[in-house]
């Protein structure tokens, strides 16, 4: 007597059962992973103009210098454009948010995620923060980062020089 031998695997109707389950469950998480991606670029973002603040207070302080962090387009020079472009920290010895002659340049910041967008106020409404050599600004301000969709991130700025 002979006995059969079994096969093993997956029939047609179980692998197609299977690819419609996968499929289902992909078509559900991907949007949700997307809203998460966008949200956490924000909050990236919010926390990079946090950085960027915090350094040019602490150098303003620690080289009793007035210290600048400027919109710039080019990585070189401030340019009168949105926060949303990129951000330069620099020692500011000259004409005040004006790189010029004596200034050093400490920090470049890249430009946003083209998905995130900018609006500011009260003294980030110019296109420079200049901090004086004790680390005290002329008045508070904020920026506003946005992604459609999305909530708002708002960074704070106060007077005294720190930003949150």
């Amino acid at each position: 007597m002979t006995s059969a031998s079994t096969q093993r695997g997956f029939t047609l109707l179980e692998l197609m059962t299977a690819i419609a389950i996968i499929g289902i469950v992909l078509g559900l998480a991907v949007p949700a992973l997307n809203g998460f991606v966008e949200a956490s670029n924000l909050s990236g973002s919010a926390r990079g103009f946090i950085v960027d603040f915090q350094l040019a207070r602490s150098e303003a302080a620690l080289r009793a210098q007035r210290v600048t962090v400027c919109t710039s387009t080019d990585m070189a020079a401030c340019a009168n454009a949105s926060w949303d472009d990129g951000r330069l920290v620099f020692l500011d010895a000259g004409a005040v948010g004006v790189i010029d002659g004596g200034d050093q340049i400490i920090s470049q910041t890249e430009p946003l995620n083209d998905a995130v967008t900018t609006a500011s106020a009260g003294i980030a409404a110019a296109n420079f923060i200049s901090y004086a050599q004790n680390g005290m600004l002329a008045g508070p301000g904020t920026i506003t980062l946005c992604v459609t969709g999305q909530d708002q991130r708002v960074v704070n700025i106060f007077r005294s020089g720190s930003a949150t």
